[in-house]
This record gives C-alpha cells, sequence and structure tokens, in this order.
C-alpha cells in the first residue's frame, strides 16, 4: 500500500519524490459478484496493483467490498472513471451489461480487462476493439482458463511436436452442477446465468473457455461448425449443455462438449489423435500413446503443468505499467466470438455453418 501516493499518468500512483520508489496502478471493478471478489483478491496478493473504487448497484456489495477492501465504492459509474487514480478498470458485470461500461473506461482514458464473454456477440465485440483503438487503451478479455492444468497439458503435448501432424481433437466435460442457478451474489441475482436477457447460458458462460482452448491449439482456420445447444435440466431459456464439431483447413476436426444437466459425471477429458502418436488428459492426469513398427503400443505418463490463473493480472500490470504485449490479443477474442456466434446460429438452424476466419493465425499464408 503506498503512503501519500500521488496520481501519475495512467492511474499509477506514485510516492513523492524523496520515498522509495515503488508504482502502483490503481484498479477499478465494475460489479462486485462473486468472481469479482476472486479477481479483488488477486489485485491484493499482486505487487504493483492497488484496488481503489468498487463500482456495484447494489448497497450490501458495496459495504462488502468498504468492509474487506478499504476501498471507495460509488453506486454510480462516473464517479469510478472520474478518479484519475484509476487507470486500470475490470468490467464483471453480468455477461448482457458489459459493452456500456466498457465504452465509457475506454472513453475516460482506462484500460480495460473484461470478464468473458467480453461481449455477447461479435459485432458487440468489434465495437468495443474499435474503441480501444481509437482511445489508445488495451482491451483484453480475461481468458484466465487458458491457464487451467489440463489445457496446459494438452498444449505442451500439442507444441512438443511427439504427435506428428495433428488429425483430431475431442475435449469433453460433463458435471451435475447447480452452479447456473447459484453463483451470482445473492444480494443481486444469484440465477442470472439461467436468464437469457442477463446474457445466461453455458455457450456464453463455459464456451469461451473452452472453445479458446480448442481454437489456441488450432492455428488453421476454421472453415465449418455444427453445433447443438439443450436446456436440459437448469433452465427454460437457455442451454445448459451444448456439443459443438469444427471443421479446419487442412483435415483437423475438433469437437467440444459440456454438460452441467448429466446426473454422471466425466472429468476433464482431452484425446488428441496425431500421424505419430496420441495424447489423453482425464483424472488429472496426461498419457502419451504411440506404437512401434512392429504395432507394440508404449504409454508414458506426462505430469500434468500447474495452474497459473493469476497470469493474467501480472500480464495487465505489465501492459499498463511497461507497455507489455497482451497475452489474449483481439484478434484471438473476435475469432473466439465468430465460433460461438456459428454455434448458436447453427443450433437454432440445423445446419452446418460456413466460417470466414481471416483471424486464424495461419489465415495469412493460406493454412
Amino acid at each position: 500500500m503506498l503512503r501519500s501516493a500521488r496520481s501519475g499518468a495512467a492511474g499509477l500512483l506514485e510516492l513523492p519524490p524523496g520515498d522509495l520508489a515503488v508504482v502502483s496502478i490503481g484498479v477499478g471493478i465494475v460489479g462486485f459478484g462473486e468472481m469479482a471478489l476472486w479477481h479483488a483478491e488477486q489485485v491484493r496478493a499482486l505487487d504493483g496493483l492497488e484496488l481503489r473504487v468498487v463500482c456495484d448497484v447494489t448497497p450490501a456489495r458495496r459495504e462488502l467490498a468498504e468492509r474487506q477492501y478499504g476501498c471507495k465504492t460509488s453506486e454510480e459509474l462516473e464517479p469510478l472513471l472520474a478518479d484519475k487514480d484509476v487507470g486500470l478498470v475490470l468490467i464483471a458485470t453480468p455477461s448482457h451489461a458489459h459493452v456500456q461500461p466498457v465504452l465509457a473506461a475506454l472513453a475516460a482514458g482506462k484500460h480495460v480487462v473484461v470478464e468473458k464473454p467480453i461481449a455477447r456477440t461479435e459485432s458487440d465485440a468489434r465495437r468495443m476493439f474499435d474503441a480501444a483503438r481509437e482511445a489508445g487503451r488495451t482491451l483484453m478479455a480475461f481468458q484466465n482458463r487458458r491457464f487451467d492444468s489440463d489445457f496446459l497439458t494438452a498444449r505442451r503435448a500439442v507444441e512438443s511436436g511427439e504427435l506428428g501432424r495433428i488429425d483430431d481433437i475431442r475435449l469433453i466435460r460433463w458435471a451435475y452442477s447447480r452452479l447456473m442457478s447459484t453463483f451470482g451474489a445473492k444480494e443481486y441475482r444469484p440465477g442470472w446465468r439461467a436468464d437469457a436477457a442477463y446474457g445466461g447460458g453455458n455457450l456464453l458462460d463455459w464456451g469461451p473457455h473452452l472453445f479458446d482452448q480448442m481454437l489456441q491449439l488450432v492455428p488453421a482456420p476454421l472453415e465449418n461448425v455444427f453445433g447443438d445447444l439443450r436446456a436440459r435440466r437448469w433452465s427454460k431459456e437457455v442451454e445448459d449443455q451444448f456439443l459443438a464439431v469444427l471443421r479446419f483447413r487442412g483435415g483437423v476436426v475438433a469437437v467440444v462438449e459440456f454438460a452441467q444437466a448429466p446426473l454422471g459425471e466425466l472429468d476433464v477429458s482431452w484425446a488428441i489423435s496425431g500421424s505419430d502418436a496420441a495424447f489423453r488428459y482425464e483424472n488429472n492426469r496426461g498419457v502419451f500413446y504411440s506404437r512401434n513398427g512392429d504395432d507394440q503400443e508404449t504409454l508414458r505418463r506426462v505430469e500434468p503443468a500447474a495452474r497459473d490463473w493469476p497470469a493474467l493480472w501480472r500480464n495487465m500490470r505489465d501492459v499498463v505499467r511497461d507497455g507489455a504485449e497482451p497475452i489474449v490479443r483481439p484478434p484471438e477474442t473476435l475469432r473466439l466470438m465468430r465460433v460461438l456466434d456459428a454455434v448458436r446460429r447453427s443450433s437454432e438452424t440445423g445446419q452446418v455453418v460456413a466460417v470466414q476466419d481471416e483471424y486464424a493465425t495461419d489465415s495469412a499464408t493460406g493454412g
């Protein structure tokens, strides 16, 4: 915590001349729900960040922020944006209420990080990134599950080259869970994830995580998508499970399946088939499968990578303070949003949807 701090550029708080040269970035949080509490803990734990202001429409959540973090609070957005000590703003409102706070924060000269999904559609996300470019500020989606143990382990397997040419990838996650109707702040609307008007549904809740992971593994342009959304158990308005088949240029076929409705449970499961070997991850264990010239199978277990969600906060600190590149780049987020739009459109029409994928890493070279 800084003493007698004065405001510097971009919300950097600096000690007066003669004191120890310490710089901290003032952080504001918009929407103080359950995930915002986790974010607040990261801000408090990380050198170079200081939680300055929390904005929330619910008095009980503002009281919690004041009591637990000793920060200023406001019911309206304007006082937070007018605070010159705030250089970085986290938007952690329900999914339907991301666009306007982001645009306002960028117009006020703040850097912005947004809880996923960054928006409900690609067109809204594009508006937000256009505004960030015009403002000369960084806008980044908080894709923390790029740093999950299972994905980091699967990514390491792909990048090792041991699998050879990747042919097929499967990501399946089933779990009976009431999370859709219970996870929000109890003082506000704990079941907003089950309401369409609030941007609910698992395609926008878990979809940004799982499709982002899959797209990180396949740099080739996406050609088409088939999607199926189902409301089995927790909501009549939005899906609690989804399945999608993604076909990429060059022949990779990827399947992503997520469900919170099944009475049974299947832990995170990756299955990746390559020309030279295969890889599976399930029950917190990664295994390589290969065969020799006599068709004898060899299994080799690999240690799971460590989870590192705070990596994104460290990155945003470095973006604001040092001009570092954001880990989650705008084209990656726009590519993700295009896929989510295509999955929903396919489910609505029952048709395979063609995708123009100029955001793909390999697009410039043709795949």
